[in-house]
């Protein structure tokens, strides 16, 4: 900044309209010498994670500059009219149209961060499975959590207390400049980030689910309904010996086909008297190996998924002709008891 610091003056009187004016300015030209700073330097980091703090603090500047905007013109009318003469003047030389344009506010690039999140979070939601079915708990903003193992011998109680970190989702996607000035974007990639996203948190949950189980059996042979139903029960007579449930079934959507049978003795579809009997719920997804299923109490005393970060949208900044934009989430499968999980493979 060429100009001087304030505290060097000497003054008498507050500073006048015109002088206030002339300092916004001044902040003005700081904060977007700071944007250019920060965005220059990330673009030089390798690690996503120190990059994600410099575009954050890049962006906390850009805010900075609309709220030093704000105050300037709402002193200075005749900055107002010629801001206005030149977004209008843009926008007849190329169509790009601004929020100050002439045209509809609402078609400006101001929205293209909610559209995009929208989007996202949908996606997001329609997508789980294994999410909205278990327990969850809370714990924003942290980065690690605590698992107390619990065992029954001598009466109920925390066997060992362990501390695990909780991982960090994330997956970028990209949208054009000016896809982005005219509003033609189509948010069809932030929902395709979401999809993705959740693809990596479900294996994410099933690979936890896995290596937690203390208990396997053989699968079996399923080649007969009898013999599914037969490797079922015995993954849930194991289960039971640690619980009372309700008890659960993770299982491969191949796996699950030979479920839609009839049922040899009992004349129903198996999967009918499945569902009687697995309250917890049957959950079907491509994230497990069609060689294993898991068996296990879904219940709080048993499992919960801890939640470091909700999912969450961010611009990272422009990177070429496109800008790029990082979908997030941070959890974890927290097994309590490891005993109440069989695993058949």
């Amino acid at each position: 900044m060429l100009g001087l610091n304030p505290i060097s003056i000497s003054r008498e009187k507050p500073l006048s309209k015109e002088e206030i004016a002339q300092a916004l300015r001044w902040a003005i030209e700081a904060e977007l010498d700071a944007i250019n700073f920060y965005e220059q330097f990330a673009r030089f980091i390798e690690d996503e994670k120190l990059k994600s703090v410099f575009l954050d603090v890049a962006r906390e500047e850009k805010a900075h500059v609309g709220e030093f905007m704000a105050l300037l013109l709402h002193l200075d009318s005749e900055q107002v009219g010629e801001l206005k003469d030149g977004f209008e003047e843009v926008e007849e030389m190329t169509g790009i149209r601004t929020e100050l344009s002439s045209g509809d506010p609402e078609a400006g690039v101001a929205d293209y961060m909610k559209v995009l999140r929208d989007a996202f979070l949908g996606a997001v939601e329609r997508s789980r499975v294994l999410y909205n079915a278990l327990p969850r708990t809370k714990m924003l903003g942290l980065q690690s959590y605590r698992v107390d193992v619990i065992e029954e011998k001598d009466g109920v109680r925390v066997a060992r207390q362990e501390y695990r970190p909780i991982p960090l989702l994330t997956k970028k996607f990209y949208v054009g400049l000016r896809e982005l000035s005219d509003g033609s974007f189509d948010p069809a990639v932030a929902v395709k980030a979401g999809e993705l996203l959740v693809k990596d948190e479900e294996a994410l949950l099933i690979r936890e689910l896995l290596s937690a189980g203390s208990k396997s059996a053989p699968l079996g042979d399923w080649e007969s309904t009898e013999g599914a139903l037969d490797s079922l029960m015995t993954a849930l007579q194991m289960a039971s010996e640690s619980s009372s449930g309700p008890f659960a079934l993770v299982i491969n959507p191949k796996r699950y086909a030979k479920l839609l049978r009839v049922h040899e003795q009992g004349g129903k579809m198996l999967i009918e008297v499945l569902k009687g009997v697995f309250r917890g719920g049957i959950f079907v997804t491509p994230s497990l190996d069609e060689n294993k299923v898991v068996v296990f109490a879904n219940t709080p005393a048993v499992l919960d998924i801890v939640i470091g970060q909700e999912p969450d949208l961010k611009e990272l900044g422009p990177e070429g002709e496109e800008v790029a934009f990082l979908v997030s989430e941070a959890l974890a499968l927290r097994v309590k008891d490891p005993g109440s999980i069989v695993v058949l493979g």
